[in-house]
């Protein structure tokens, strides 16, 4: 082994470089190396070489090829007495299969011959079996001759016989079968009438069914109209009482402010017939007329108007609002 890798080593190492797929080979190569038992031969070698080479595909052909040639010219030359002697062993054992094989093929023959012998003998008994045997067949082949036009004859007489019954039974099947078409049509066109009759009452059925679903429409339409008229009548009904009650409440609310004016104005009137009285009673100095200078006449009557037109705008506005809840409800319901 160390040969044969000292042999790969110069090969790699004479040019100095050594590159990664050599690498890897030798490094798979002295593995099988080292797991071979036994002598090496070339036949070894040559096969642990290829076995490296499958496992280290980016090898280049060329280099393995030459490394391979390198291991083996240093194992043969190495070894070249040991090579001698296992090429003349070799011989030996060639030409001891040689004649263990020229020894066959003589036993060979001579099996072959007797058997040949064995088998002329062989063919002559049953060529004699044979003629034997014909003449057994040809008187055999007579009697059944004979036996087969009697039977045939027998055939015929049986076959018209049957011929005749299968004739008749032909007829009685074929009146069966008009029989039973007429039945199967007489049964047909009870089940068409039948089917015809029930359809006619499902028919008449169905246009039953739709008349009462119609006359059921129309009651419901009807009652969602008298449901919807009553709902309208009472929508405007309320929607009178309340204009009713708007406008009553707007009645007395005017009815009111024209109270509250009238007592307004009944104590200007006191106050002023009050001032009156009291200037009168007190003496001016010089006996110079008192002037009281009155308040204007229409100044309570505006206010009291102005509060009057705030009020009114508010009742009509509230109407407004209420008829129109009222209009959005009767649009919903």
């Amino acid at each position: 082994m160390t040969e044969i890798l000292t042999a790969l080593q110069d090969f790699m190492t004479q040019d100095g470089a050594i590159s990664a797929e050599q690498r890897e080979f030798y490094k798979i190569f002295s593995q099988h190396l080292r797991e071979h038992d036994g002598v090496f031969t070339v036949e070894d070698i040559e096969r642990l070489l290829m076995e490296g080479k499958k496992e280290v595909p980016n090898l280049i052909d060329e280099e393995f090829f030459k490394m391979g040639e390198a291991i083996l010219n240093r194992y043969r030359n190495k070894n070249e007495e040991a090579i001698n002697e296992r090429i003349r062993r070799l011989a030996e054992e060639e030409a001891r299969k040689r004649a263990i094989a020229e020894e066959e093929r003589r036993k060979r023959e001579e099996e072959e011959r007797l058997a040949e012998e064995a088998r002329l003998a062989e063919e002559a008994r049953l060529a004699e079996e044979e003629r034997l045997a014909e003449e057994a067949r040809l008187a055999e082949e007579a009697r059944l001759a004979e036996e087969a036009r009697l039977a045939e004859e027998a055939r015929l007489a049986e076959e018209a016989r049957l011929a005749e019954e299968a004739r008749l039974a032909e007829e009685a099947r074929l009146a069966e079968e008009a029989r039973l078409a007429e039945e199967a049509r007489l049964a047909e066109e009870a089940r068409l009438a039948e089917e015809a009759r029930l359809a006619e009452e499902a028919r008449l059925a169905e246009e039953a069914r739709l008349a009462e679903e119609a006359r059921l429409a129309e009651e419901a339409r009807l009652a969602e109209e008298a449901r919807l008229a009553e709902e309208a009548r009472l929508a405007e009904e309320a929607r009178l009482a309340e204009e009713a009650r708007l406008a009553e409440e707007a009645r007395l609310a005017e009815e009111a402010r024209l109270a509250e004016e009238a007592r307004i104005q009944a104590e200007l009137e006191a106050g002023a017939a009050e001032k009156e009285a009291y200037w009168d009673s007190q003496d001016l100095p010089g006996d110079e007329p008192k002037i009281v200078p009155d308040l204007p006449a229409n100044a309570t009557a505006l206010d009291a108007e102005g509060t009057g037109k705030g009020s009114k705008l508010k009742l009509v506005f509230a109407a407004i609002v209420i008829l129109a809840g009222a209009g959005a409800a009767y649009v919903f319901l």
